[in-house]
């Protein structure tokens, strides 16, 4: 008896241990990085990036993305899908596995574009968007369904098997042998057959590194950009090239704008949906806008800043930092008044910092001494001059970029937060006559408490008169200081002309290169700071100072 309550035991066990397999009606199993749903698409594995309720439409516009496998998108994109699902555009994709553009991965993307436009009320025409070998597989499928498509982005992407990932490699997937597939490469690689979506009108954007050795620049990327010109379509692609950069993960290739802009206008288009405005953040045109790269934190919180760079210059350029104004307690780096320098041969880094309600002085201003020391570490990665740094900064941002100039650096910093310029916009320069901080002429001792300036040094400024004098540029003057440009309006009603006027003086007696322009009839900013006449000045001054070793 004995012996045979053993065997039983022992399959109970097994039953109760050893899990089921999955049954084909149940829903795959895969992570993801953003909300959304995993589901099965002829027994492959897909997913959705949803849009939140409100933002759904009705078609659903949408991006196709390649290579989905188990581990991806993985996080190194979730910055991208954020932004395109943010904008009410979802993002879908289907495990085909290691099918380098094969048939077989053709019909799958066609099973799965079948599942979301006919039942699932997604819009006729996606626009694709392939990373690396993913490029292979959305290139592969739009070349056949060119009235399907809306638009074709890449990062990185494979459009030339032969390249990546070789004949050999590639065969098994075809079905064929290494000689069967080189004879019909002219049927199979996508680079053979790129005129189809020239033709077709199909816009591309692309960011692909001129040093890639895994996916060569010259056999891919600009192979396609040539047979688009070829064909008498070369503006419709968008070529972006960072130099230096290879295949890899770099940030700016995951966190590039312009893609995400690319991507939501043609998926809006190809739903029948005029865009309208992308983004608050807008590129300026001939420029590359990488965003939302963190260069400290505060309290557990990301600091961030944007950098935008001029398109058609190989060389690395000179850098702008623009720190923004509001009163030390609002504002932020997306409205970046810089940006326009980008056109004249800048690259801009736009950056928050620590508001009132996060911290105190002087944390502020070591934001921006970690901005000036983030683009230095930064600049053969983003292809900058490091050594030749300006600040621009209007209101509380000029009042920082005044401190940015003149306060003596750290003694212990590694890397050096010094900046070769300065454009001071109507910032306070001294904290201590500023009229919301002194008591009189209507102000009580309760309303210079609550003043911005209390905020910003966690007292009434005029109990801590050291303090304000450390946080006021007026008192930090030296002679090593670098050139000034001073800018203030006759009328400005917030912060008044004596601030620049009596700055201006300390400067000129330290023998410090400054100049003041007074712009006539202006208040605290406005149009008046947008002419043409005020922007021929800045950019005149920059280029003198950071340019003039050139």
């Amino acid at each position: 008896m004995r012996t045979r309550v053993m065997p039983l035991l022992l399959a109970l066990l097994l039953t109760l241990t050893v899990p089921s397999p999955l049954k084909a009606e149940d829903p795959p199993q895969k992570d993801l990085v953003l909300p959304g749903e995993t589901f099965s698409v002829n027994g492959k594995s897909a997913f959705i990036f949803w849009p939140e309720e409100s933002k759904r439409t009705t078609p659903q516009p949408w991006v196709l993305y390649a290579p989905t496998l188990p581990r991806y998108p993985d996080k190194a994109e979730q910055w991208l899908h954020t932004q395109l699902v943010e904008a009410g555009v979802a993002v879908a994709g289907i495990d085909v596995g290691e099918a380098y553009g094969s048939p077989e991965q053709q019909q799958a993307f066609t099973a799965l574009y079948e599942e979301l436009t006919q039942k699932r009320g997604f819009a006729k025409k996606p626009s694709l968007l392939g990373r690396s070998r993913g490029g292979l597989w959305a290139s592969s499928w739009a070349i056949r369904n060119t009235d399907k498509v809306a638009g074709l982005a890449g990062i990185y992407p494979v459009y030339d098997l032969t390249t990546y990932p070789k004949i050999e490699r590639a065969a098994p997937a075809y079905g064929m042998t290494a000689e069967e597939l080189q004879k019909s490469l002219g049927e199979h690689n996508p680079v053979a057959k790129i005129a189809a979506l020239a033709k077709a009108d199909i816009p591309v954007f692309i960011i692909h590194g001129d040093v890639d050795t895994v996916v060569p620049l010259p056999e891919n990327s600009a192979t396609l950009q040539k047979a688009y010109a070829t064909n008498g379509n070369g503006d419709l692609v968008d070529l972006v090239v960072p130099v230096g950069q290879g295949h890899n993960f770099w940030p700016g290739f995951f966190r590039c704008q312009n893609l995400v802009d690319f991507s939501i206008r043609a998926a809006k288009e190809g739903a029948g949906i005029k865009p309208g405005k992308i983004k608050k953040t807008q590129v300026p045109v001939g420029a590359v806008l990488y965003r939302d790269l963190q260069y400290s934190g505060v309290n557990g919180k990301p600091l961030l800043l944007d950098v935008y760079r001029p398109k058609n210059i190989a060389e690395p350029v000179p850098v702008v930092i623009w720190v923004h104004g509001g009163g030390w307690k609002n504002g932020s780096k997306d409205r970046c008044q810089a940006a326009w320098l980008t056109q004249h041969g800048y690259a801009v880094v736009s950056i928050n910092y620590a508001l009132t309600d996060e911290a105190q002085w002087p944390t502020q201003i070591e934001n921006c001494r970690e901005a000036v020391r983030w683009v230095r570490q930064n600049a053969e990665g983003f292809n900058l001059d490091g050594d030749h740094i300006g600040a621009w900064g209007s209101s509380a941002g000029g009042h920082l970029v005044a401190l940015m100039g003149t306060l003596d650096a750290p003694a212990n910093e590694k890397i050096s937060s010094r900046v070769q310029a300065v454009c001071d916009w109507f910032g306070p320069t001294d904290l201590l006559t500023m009229p919301p901080n002194v008591v009189g002429n209507g102000r009580t001792r309760e309303e210079v408490a609550n003043s911005n300036g209390a905020k910003l040094l966690g007292a009434a400024v005029p109990d801590v008169p050291d303090l304000a004098k450390q946080a006021s540029a007026l008192y930090q003057v030296s002679s090593d200081d670098p050139p000034f440009l001073i800018m203030h309006g006759d009328q400005d009603p917030g912060v008044p002309l004596a601030q620049s006027e009596r700055f201006f003086e300390a400067l000129r007696e330290a023998g410090v290169e400054a100049e003041l322009e007074v712009v006539e009839g202006a208040g605290h900013g406005g149009p008046e700071f947008q002419t043409p006449e005020v922007r021929a000045k800045i950019r005149e001054f920059f280029d003198r100072t950071l340019k003039a070793a050139e």
